[in-house]
Parts: structure tokens; C-alpha cells; sequence
């Protein structure tokens, strides 16, 4: 389904023109909230509310895969949800938001999954979940991609100072700098940009509730690196670079310990130093970065 690739560029730049993604606990707290919602207009038997309801949970739920970088498309391919006729059934709403919910409560709170257990990803959960808005909107005649264009555009007149918001490692300026700098195309966590006059080690720290998310998250959900970057000049020798990277490499392994599905890293370290034709060459003036892959 190409129309959901389409749909999280969509819902992404409403977000972004908010001021940024709820955080992922609020979230799912909302994701919650509207899909009881849902319950409420088919208890009701209001059809003009459930309308409204399911696209909520659809915005929603797509917010949720955007801040893990999940691919809907490909997850609703495997799902053949462009075929699917089958009938929406709300336990199924439920028992999906259900695993949303126990597996963030892993990344993000304080209940790591046990070592036997087998953690499904988000982003498969998230698909089916909205495989049953679609089935559910299919006998009111919803087309629930293009109410979803109404709904942002009312969220843009409705919320822009209705929420307080935070800044999230997938909005981070860090990763745009990272793929101009390089053509990256990989999905991507970023630290926070570095601020000029702070330390090394307060940025660092700065981005280390995220790497820590990251590393409790990544492999399970297909998330390819995390971006830090670190201030240097082009004039600056290959030996500063090593020493940069050695210094940030020596706090992350001091303050990361791994304690949720013990995840292992590789750091790999692009610059401007590092010529033209190497893999790890970073076409920038003023900025290095290094790039953290949780390993298979």
C-alpha cells in the first residue's frame, strides 16, 4: 500500500508543524484513549461518531510508527491489507493496542519483557491494528486516507498551542545534517544537535536518554543507527577526529549500561577527513559524526 508511505510523510510535516511528536508514552496514553473512543460510538451505535473516532485512531496509531521509523507500507503488504475483506472486529482494536502497549512499556517504562519472551514489533502490531480500521470503515463507506487529509489540516488550526510537546530522536536536526552530509538513506535516531560552547560531555549526556531508548528498541524495530555528531573542522587532523571519537565512544560505554535484551554496538565514525572515496566520508566544514548500529 503505497498510499500509507504517503500518509506518514503527511502526518510527519503536520507533526513537525505542530512543534514535534508527543512523547511516546503520551501517545500511547492518546492511542488508548481514542481507540476506547471507538468502542463508545459502537456502543452507542453512532455511526457519524465512529466515523470520526476511527480516523483519530488511524492519525494516531501512524504517529506511533512514525517515532519508530516503522515502514506501513511494507507491514500492511505483508498483511495484503490492499486485498483484505475480511470483517473488522473491535476485540481485535483492542488486543493490538493491548501489544502496543506491553511492548512500549519495555522501551519506555519500567516492565522489560522476560528473557524467554519472544517481543513483537510495533510496527507489526500498529498494521493490524489499522487492517481493522480499514475492515470497520469499509461497510460506512469511509475512505479513511482521504478523511486523514481533513484531519490534519484541523489539527493544524486546532493544536498548534494545545499540547506541550518534546523533542523526539527522529525529529532531530542531527539526522538531517547526517544525510546531507553523507546521502544516508537508512532509518534513523538522532542526539540532539550540538550546541556551540557546550562540552563534549554535556552533549553527550544530552543524548543519552535517547541512545539508551535506542538500544532497548532498535533491533526489534528495524531501527538502522543512531546519529551523534560532534563539532570539528576540516583543517583538523584524522588524529583529532580518533580522539573525538575515542572520548564519546568511552562515555557512551560508561553510561549505557545493557540491560534489556543485552543489545551490542558497533560505532562507525564519518568526517570530512576521511576522502571522497571512502564509505565514511562526511561532506561537512564543521561537523563529524558517528553512527551507532545495534548488532544482529
Amino acid at each position: 500500500m503505497q498510499e500509507m508511505r504517503h500518509l506518514q510523510q503527511k502526518v510527519d510535516a503536520t507533526i513537525r508543524a505542530l512543534g514535534g511528536y508527543f512523547r511516546p508514552l503520551s501517545g500511547l496514553a492518546r492511542l488508548i484513549e481514542e481507540v476506547g473512543e471507538v468502542g463508545e460510538a459502537l456502543e452507542e451505535n453512532d455511526d457519524l461518531l465512529l466515523k470520526a473516532e476511527l480516523v483519530d485512531v488511524l492519525m494516531i496509531s501512524t504517529c506511533l510508527a512514525n517515532q519508530y521509523v516503522t515502514d506501513l507500507a511494507g507491514q500492511h503488504r505483508k498483511l495484503d491489507t490492499e486485498h483484505d475483506q475480511e470483517t473488522g472486529s473491535y476485540y481485535r482494536i483492542v488486543h493490538e493496542a493491548g501489544q502496543v502497549a506491553r511492548v512500549m512499556n519495555g522501551y519506555e517504562g519500567d516492565k522489560p519483557p522476560k528473557k524467554t519472551e519472544d517481543v513483537v514489533p510495533i510496527g507489526r502490531s500498529l498494521a493490524r491494528l489499522q487492517r481493522e480500521l480499514f475492515r470497520l470503515a469499509r461497510p460506512l463507506e469511509l475512505d479513511l486516507l482521504k478523511e486523514i487529509d481533513q484531519t490534519n489540516e484541523k489539527n493544524l488550526r486546532r493544536d498548534r498551542t494545545r499540547f506541550a510537546l518534546t523533542r523526539d530522536p527522529v525529529t532531530e536536526e542531527t539526522i538531517d545534517h547526517f544525510r546531507s552530509a553523507t546521502g544516508n538513506t537508512e532509518r534513523l535516531w538522532g542526539a540532539p544537535v550540538h550546541e556551540a560552547g557546550m562540552s563534549l560531555e554535556a552533549h553527550i549526556q544530552a543524548a543519552l536518554p535517547s541512545l539508551r531508548r535506542f538500544l532497548r528498541c532498535a533491533r526489534i524495530e528495524g531501527i538502522d543507527g543512531f546519529i551523534i555528531e560532534a563539532p570539528i573542522e576540516r583543517s583538523d587532523s584524522l588524529l583529532h577526529v580518533k580522539e573525538q571519537a575515542d572520548q564519546i565512544g568511552r562515555i557512551i560505554k560508561e553510561q549505557t549500561p545493557l540491560s534489556f535484551k543485552e543489545a551490542p554496538y558497533r560505532i562507525d565514525v564519518y568526517a570530512p577527513q576521511l576522502g571522497p572515496v571512502s564509505p565514511y566520508h562526511a561532506e561537512d566544514d564543521h561537523r563529524m559524526f558517528l553512527v551507532l548500529h545495534v548488532d544482529e
